[in-house]
């Protein structure tokens, strides 16, 4: 997917905070119907939180909490295809099911359908933070806006001398000019 075709940019390139923070609050409740460990649960539930109320108030979030939200959900990822994929099972303890530990004695199992659904809520969360604006998302965006509107400017304010000059000489060109050196200027190839 291209930045420039991300669902959270509006058209004239500032990002929609408040739909940002829906979704956030959205992935909250998709994160606690997945079977994952508490802590994980915990732990993604209050970085997304932080990453949310940081949108509401000031319309992007920092640098920092999506690398810590990212480190968070990719981490699950793991979990969630290391997990023993199982038939339904009649009781399971998750809170208590710590993947890659072997010594709580409690493994940590998911059944196949289980395991897409809950891999495809953590890759679209993936997805989100990706396409969430940081502080030098929104300074790039104000500098490249205050750029155009200067070129705009600057454009219409000046006359190009190079269009006022008919009697230049026409241009012309050899063969040699004509052909293109591809960026390998001088190479003489394998001796």
């Amino acid at each position: 997917m291209c930045s420039n075709d991300s669902p959270s940019e509006i058209a004239d390139g500032t990002t929609a905070a408040a739909e940002l923070a829906a979704e956030y609050e959205e992935f909250l409740l998709d994160i606690e119907e997945q079977p994952l460990p508490s802590y994980r649960t915990d732990e993604m539930r209050a970085r997304i939180e932080e990453v949310r109320a940081t949108l509401a108030v000031e319309g992007v979030a920092s640098a920092g909490q999506l690398q810590q939200l990212l480190r968070t959900v990719t981490e699950a990822l793991a979990d969630i295809r290391a997990a023993q994929v199982v038939p339904v099972p009649e009781s399971r303890d998750l809170p208590n099911a710590v993947p890659g530990a072997t010594d709580t004695g409690a493994a940590y199992e998911v059944t196949e359908t289980e395991r897409a659904k809950a891999t495809n809520v953590l890759i679209n969360l993936l997805f989100t933070v990706v396409e969430t604006p940081t502080h030098a998302d929104r300074r790039r965006h104000d500098e490249r806006a205050a750029r155009d509107d200067g070129d705009t400017r600057d454009s219409s304010d000046t006359h190009d001398d190079a269009d006022t000059h008919d009697d230049a000489e026409p241009e012309t060109t050899t063969d040699s000019e004509e052909r293109s050196d591809f960026g390998v200027t001088g190479y003489a190839g394998p001796e």
